[in-house]
């Protein structure tokens, strides 16, 4: 019984220092809702449906530690303003602005493109934030 409770113990303390996993659908949802909305291109939010979890992820490595250069600016974003991801998953609409500004901000980050330098500027010129629809082809 004391080994149960003790192999109990030690698998609960690693999974508390686990990182947060940040792939999950409602940040997907608010991506899609904010720049692959109704008025959005048709050919970009053709891009972004395709892309799925590849607009922040890299296809073919481990997603919750591979990011693509936008997924990893997303993630500090996300870190920096200690947003609360359980909340959000229970409530979305709560922090919808406050994770509309988080993308505004990562927009504006340098993107490793050097014909479109941030992220925002890949949007507009419909391309994703983070690669190809495969999360790759930007510079670290």
């Amino acid at each position: 019984m004391k080994k149960i409770l003790v192999v109990g113990a030690l698998i609960g303390f690693a999974m508390s220092t686990l990182p947060p996993a940040f792939a999950i659908k409602p940040l997907s949802d608010q991506f899609k809702k904010n720049y692959a909305g109704d008025d959005a291109d048709e050919a970009f939010k053709a891009l972004v449906d395709e892309a799925k979890c590849n607009v922040c992820h890299v296809k073919g490595e481990k997603q919750k530690e591979v990011r693509n250069p936008f997924g990893e600016a997303l993630q500090a974003a996300l870190k920096e303003d200690d947003f609360p991801l359980a909340e959000f998953k229970k409530d979305q609409a709560k922090y919808a602005d406050r994770l509309k500004d988080l993308f505004k901000k990562v927009e504006e980050k340098e993107s490793g493109d050097p014909e479109h330098k941030t992220f925002g500027k890949r949007m507009e010129a419909k391309l994703l934030p983070g690669g190809d629809k495969e999360g790759k082809g930007l510079a670290k």
